[in-house]
């Protein structure tokens, strides 16, 4: 770095206790605090917009689109069919927005614990939202995730949970337990589909495993797959599960088909080749990711690294 690099401000963002990523900030547009979690909006000098929560970037314009749509597409396409949609955190109304392109979907219920991350979004990121708030299929409940798996008893073609990492002193590592699990796999349709954010598989291999062996406890079929998202600064994991529909089935041929008679609009990263890449886990991670044989429970839950 030259002199002029010490006129900078910085964010520094800790992946794991020995490892961080630094960012040059052009501007703070927002920073608060909510009951929950301190909240960030900044533009970085590579990433542009972005939001940050307790520390951790959780999407930025250059590249949130790459995040939404590897979450929910693979999801929505597995069921082929699907109306109704829960969607667990997703403040950003990112996911919402790719979720209401599927021409076949009727009704959406969001559940974010945080109504100030959700007011944030609103202001500062509508390109993140673009007017998915104000959908009339989209029913917004500003509640705990997990006590609404507990009460709900309405049920689902498709839940994806894009939820906060399973930090130690965060909202949301009850919601990657084996207990949890089982409860949304009560809240699915006949050949429903589930599907999850599970960290990294290279950043935090161990976390990411031990939320794919839960998953995989609880359904017949759980894929993990990844998606390079530059804005995490590396591989990002994901696991698509169901008792009913194998991952395995999707062709490129069937996902470009898909795509081009029932989503709404171009994407701008996910498509049939893009599918086959991210299904695809490299040999080195897949080998790392056996050796983990832990499942989270309530009584014994995983953490990222602290």
């Amino acid at each position: 770095m030259g002199e002029e690099a010490f006129n900078w401000h910085w964010f520094i963002e800790w992946g794991t206790p020995t490892s961080a990523h630094m960012y040059g900030v052009d501007e703070v547009l927002y920073h608060g605090r909510s009951k929950f979690q301190d909240i960030m909006v900044a533009v970085l000098r590579d990433l542009g917009k972005a939001l940050i929560l307790d520390g951790k970037t959780q999407s930025a314009i250059l590249d949130e689109f790459v995040y939404h749509e590897a979450l929910v597409h693979p999801a929505m396409i597995l069921h082929g069919s699907p109306r109704k949609v829960l969607i667990l955190g997703g403040g950003e109304g990112a996911t919402a927005r790719e979720v209401l392109r599927f021409k076949t979907v009727e009704r959406v219920v969001m559940v974010d614990i945080d109504e100030e991350v959700i007011r944030v979004a609103r202001e500062y990121l509508p390109e993140w939202h673009r007017g998915a708030f104000d959908d009339p299929r989209l029913e917004l409940l500003i509640m705990d995730g997990l006590k609404y798996v507990e009460e709900a008893s309405e049920k689902f073609n498709v839940i994806i949970a894009d939820l906060a990492d399973p930090l130690e002193a965060g909202p949301a590592y009850k919601l990657y337990t084996k207990e949890y699990y089982e409860r949304l796999k009560s809240l699915l349709n006949p050949g429903g589909v589930f599907v999850t954010q599970a960290t990294s598989p290279t950043i935090t291999t161990y976390t990411h495993a031990v939320i794919y062996n839960t998953i995989k406890s609880v359904f017949k079929h759980a894929t993990p797959y990844h998606a390079y998202v530059r804005s995490f600064d590396g591989v990002w994991g994901f696991v698509l599960a169901s008792d009913s529909k194998d991952p395995a089935s999707l062709t490129p041929e069937a996902v470009d088909a898909y795509l081009a008679a029932n989503v709404v609009g171009e994407n701008r990263f996910y498509e049939g080749a893009v599918h086959q890449a991210m299904f695809t886990m490299p040999k080195h991670i897949r080998k790392e990711i056996e050796k983990v044989k832990e499942v989270a429970t309530l009584d014994n839950p995983v953490f990222m690294p602290a």
